[in-house]
């Protein structure tokens, strides 16, 4: 078997400056196996002439639209919107948008509104959009937004559900771009801009050149081990650099097959239903989701699924509990590897290698060319260290947009990370906390994951998720939500009491256990912790605002420290001032 992408740095960094640009990636691998399948996908969950398309085929058609978006008068300063759920054309869309222009994979779940604004930021003169779907009101929203917009929007709409009208369609896009004209790129550009929390929570624009983009993608497939070989099923969206970098692009550098089930992915139900044998169906060898995926797929029965083909499960994006990992293990006899990484760097910064052998629950090790210090920028990375990682490497992002341009980059090559971790023995780095997320008991130090590990040893735990609720006299408080696995029912005051009594140390025993049909999560699957502290917040103003003229309490501040009261009539403004001031001592302000 060839090694089609290398694990050293040395060998990385070459391929890196002979092939700068994700198209000078896909170039290389076309030309390595020109008819080898680079694409699958499937239409329905129980596809059996599922849509592939070849690497030759794939180049193509992303030659065709780098030329079809310069015949429209794309720059290379200007924004492609991208709105595609999990479909081919979602792939040749993206590579040729970040080749020319500045690609822009948007978030299917925004609405008009933040779509607007985000239009704007990103220069955007070009919008790629499903058209109608029964699951997905994309194309509406998407529509509304550019009515908001003063410049004019050249809107292509790529059919999945039913072709919608009034719009200039795929095929004529396509059409514009026939010809031989040579297609270049500039690896230096600015090539993509993703949406993130940024290291500092704040949704932010992380920008990247097509460099940091290609080597996010050598890295990455040497760092987790690719096989040409390899068949890749995935279901994490691209407009994130998980399922964007880590799996399709590291995947096409290293000339795998990349295998959608569907076009929603591992949120469709009937995916869920028959997940083992889709990927027997499939031959599937590695399986990529958050840890959110991995727990609705361990909650799918295995059947006579035999796994013959599967090597082994990779997950990223939030902390993996070692009862998940045990969970998903026991069901499909395949170890699950862990990822690390952000936005900013391209994708990962260290990973498990995909060996087939099983491996302790960490982050894995540094991938190539990928420096991590802990504790400040050059620091050591030896067993034993602990403190805020730092990384630095040629995937380390340009900076966030904003109005006045951009903000926040690297210094001197490096960027902060905001997690807390140590070295282990083996060299390899493990999380123990997010700075962002670490719970603050009167001068303790919580880490979130402890108690969210012994919560969901508990039968009648699903998903668990440890966050600081404000209090007056300890300043926070660990307090513990909750999901049941489907079918199954959970008593808060039980999961309280079983949890206490497996954790060790008081200061980090939760105080309130709250039990929720399902967690909220982000679009990619994290749980979405701020909608939780929200709630925590909400939680404790109305403990406190108990008294008359009080009509309801709101907590819509994502950093969760402002409380908006709406009051009744009979409301006096000695009655506001109380308020305010018994806020105040929770750390909550009063809008």
């Amino acid at each position: 078997m060839s090694q089609a992408v290398p694990h050293e740095d040395a060998r990385a960094a070459a391929l890196l400056d002979q092939s700068p640009s994700p198209l000078a990636l896909l170039r290389a691998s076309a030309a390595r196996r020109p008819d080898h399948p680079a694409l699958v996908y499937l239409r329905d969950a129980s596809d059996a002439r599922p849509v592939s398309l070849s690497y030759q085929q794939l180049l193509r058609e992303v030659e065709t639209l780098c030329r079809a978006l310069r015949v429209r008068g794309l720059s290379q300063k200007e924004g492609v919107a991208l709105l595609l759920p999990l479909i081919p054309q979602a792939v040749s869309s993206l590579i040729a948008a970040l080749t020319v222009g500045v690609a822009f994979p948007v978030n299917l779940l925004l609405s008009p509104d933040a779509m607007a604004s985000q239009f704007r930021l990103a220069r955007v003169k070009t919008v790629i959009v499903m058209g109608p779907h029964p699951a997905l009101d994309v194309h509406a929203r998407v529509k509304a937004a550019i009515e908001q917009l003063e410049a004019e929007v050249d809107l292509v709409e790529v059919p999945v559900g039913e072709p919608g009208s009034g719009v200039s369609g795929w095929c004529e896009l396509l059409k514009d771009g026939e010809g031989d004209d040579p297609v270049t790129a500039n690896p230096h550009a600015p090539a993509a801009l993703v949406h993130t929390g940024g290291t500092t929570g704040a949704p932010k624009l992380a920008e990247l050149t097509q460099r940091n983009l290609a080597a996010g993608a050598i890295m990455a497939a040497g760092g987790l081990g690719w096989r040409d070989t390899d068949r890749i099923l995935s279901g994490l969206p691209l407009f994130h650099v998980g399922g964007a970098v880590d799996i399709l692009l590291s995947g096409l550098t290293a000339g795998t097959t990349l295998m959608f089930p569907t076009a929603l992915g591992l949120r469709n139900p009937e995916v869920i239903a028959r997940f083992w044998s889709l990927v027997d169906e499939t031959r599937a060898t590695i399986v990529g989701g958050v840890p959110t995926m991995l727990s609705a797929m361990a909650s799918s029965p295995r059947g006579e699924a035999t796994l013959a083909t599967l090597r082994g499960l990779v997950t990223g994006g939030s902390p993996l509990p070692q009862e998940l990992k045990r969970n998903v293990e026991a069901l499909s006899g395949r170890p699950v590897y862990q990822l690390y990484g952000q936005t900013e760097t391209a994708g990962i910064t260290t990973a498990q290698s995909t060996s087939g052998e099983f491996v302790p629950t960490t982050g894995g090790r540094p991938i190539p060319m990928m420096s991590v210090a802990i504790g400040g920028p050059g620091a050591g990375f030896k067993p034993g260290d602990q403190g805020e990682v730092f990384v630095s490497g040629p995937n380390v992002f340009q900076g966030y947009r904003t109005n006045n341009g951009l903000q926040a980059g690297p210094r001197d090559g490096w960027i902060s990370t905001g997690d807390i971790g140590e070295v282990t023995a083996d060299g390899e780095l493990r999380l123990v906390g997010r700075s962002k997320e670490i719970i603050i008991r009167s001068g303790h130090n919580i880490d979130p994951l402890l108690i969210e590990e012994v919560a969901m040893q508990h039968a009648c735990v699903g998903q668990a998720a440890a966050i600081a609720m404000p209090d007056a006299y300890a300043g926070e408080l660990p307090v513990l939500y909750v999901a049941p696995p489907p079918g199954a029912t959970a008593d808060h005051t039980e999961i309280l009491e079983f949890v206490n009594q497996r954790i060790a140390e008081p200061p980090a025993r939760p105080k309130h256990v709250f039990v929720m049909p399902e967690l909220p999560l982000t679009p990619l699957g994290k749980i979405a912790r701020y909608r939780l502290r929200q709630d925590a917040a909400e939680y404790q103003a109305r403990r406190t605002l108990t008294g008359p003229g009080v009509e309801s309490i709101r907590c819509d501040d994502n950093a969760a420290k402002r409380i908006t009261v709406t009051w009744t009539a009979e409301a006096t403004d000695d009655q506001k001032t109380s308020a305010a001031a018994l806020l105040s001592e929770l750390g909550l302000a009063l809008d």
